[in-house]
């Protein structure tokens, strides 16, 4: 399955891994309005990815715009997923990440890993 995803990109799940995620938004985003929102936004966009006989997906349109893919696109895993990016995007993203890269490091490891 192909959704869209956060920052931008769109996610791609294997069968198993999108329906423990679909159960993790369906437990977690109760009848509250932004929980709703938040299943909208996932479920209402997802589509079930089939490859044609070149081994290519076809992106719908709204994804595609979404993501802001045009003709480069970087595909990358990510734990359960993979993440599909306008190629653009992603040096953006990986760029602005690397700059921050040691305090997100020590904020989630709880201590100085500099040496």
């Amino acid at each position: 399955m192909v959704t869209k995803g956060i920052d931008r990109c769109l996610f791609a799940f294997p069968p198993e891994e999108w329906a423990a995620f679909k159960a993790n938004i369906k437990a977690n985003a109760n009848l509250s309005a932004r929980g709703r929102q938040l299943s909208r936004m996932f479920f209402s966009m997802a589509f079930e990815a089939t490859l044609d006989r070149q081994g290519r997906v076809l992106i719908p349109t709204k994804l595609a715009r979404y993501a802001g893919l045009q003709r480069d696109v970087t595909i990358t895993g990510v734990d359960d997923r993979l993440e599909i990016w306008a190629t653009e995007e992603w040096d953006r993203y990986v760029t602005d990440a690397d700059e921050s890269f040691t305090e997100i490091v020590e904020e989630f490891a709880g201590r100085d890993l500099r040496g």
